[in-house]
């Protein structure tokens, strides 16, 4: 069967379970991977479950981490208004082909200068009416001023400040790994040449769209 190959780049926590996305890749014959484009713009995938909200059970994704290259073997594109990106699979197909070597520049390629925003406006959730018009809800970005933080006691709330464009914005970050490093390093960003952040579009919440850190890359 065909299969599918992506760079990881959100591994996010989704009602329980889990929400897998990334960039497809194109394989050559010497076995390098390449980035796919449609309309001048990375291409997307997100691969989901028969659930009612796609999610991923965790078990299926324990082992895979933001960063790796994936493979999967696909049963259909599903695409779900806005979330254009999402395709069911075989289940067990889902594994990891190796840990990516990725370097500023190579994500540089990805990351995206919207200049009305992120995910069309400077604000921390889409409307209804904007998101009836949205073709997409993922996006890589490269951040500025950087800080992760919780924002509850006993360190169970994690957020991400950061600017881009000049706009600050501070979202949820549900990033897994990452919220794992956040538990044993305070300042898990300080030192870093720069950071890249996969901002995703949540599901409604009465009546806002909600944008979410689901990937966090430091190099």
């Amino acid at each position: 069967m065909k299969k599918t190959h992506f760079l990881c780049l959100a591994n996010s926590r989704k009602y329980g379970e889990r929400c897998i996305a990334g960039i497809e890749l194109s394989p050559d014959s010497l076995g390098r991977f390449h980035f796919v484009k449609e309309n001048e713009r990375p291409k997307w995938i997100r691969p989901v479950s028969w659930h009612d909200h796609g999610q991923v059970p965790a078990e299926w994704v324990k082992h895979i981490r933001v960063g790796d290259i994936l493979e999967l073997v696909p049963v259909r594109a599903c695409p779900k208004g806005y979330q254009t990106e999402n395709v069911l699979f075989v289940k067990d197909s889902l594994r990891v082909v190796r840990r990516a070597d990725l370097s500023v520049a190579h994500l540089e390629q990805l990351a995206e200068e919207e200049g009305s925003g992120i995910l069309g406006n400077r604000e921390k959730y889409a409307s209804e009416p904007e998101v009836a018009h949205f073709s997409r809800s993922l996006v890589l970005i490269k951040a500025a001023d950087p800080h992760a933080y919780f924002c509850t006691p006993y360190n169970t709330k994690p957020r991400l400040h950061f600017h881009h464009g000049g706009v600050p914005y501070d979202l949820p970050m549900t990033d897994v790994d990452f919220f794992n490093r956040m538990q044993e390093d305070p300042a898990p960003l300080e030192g870093k040449e720069a950071v890249f952040i996969t901002v995703s579009l949540g599901i409604c919440f009465e009546g806002k769209y909600y944008k979410l850190a689901a990937g966090v890359l430091a190099v």
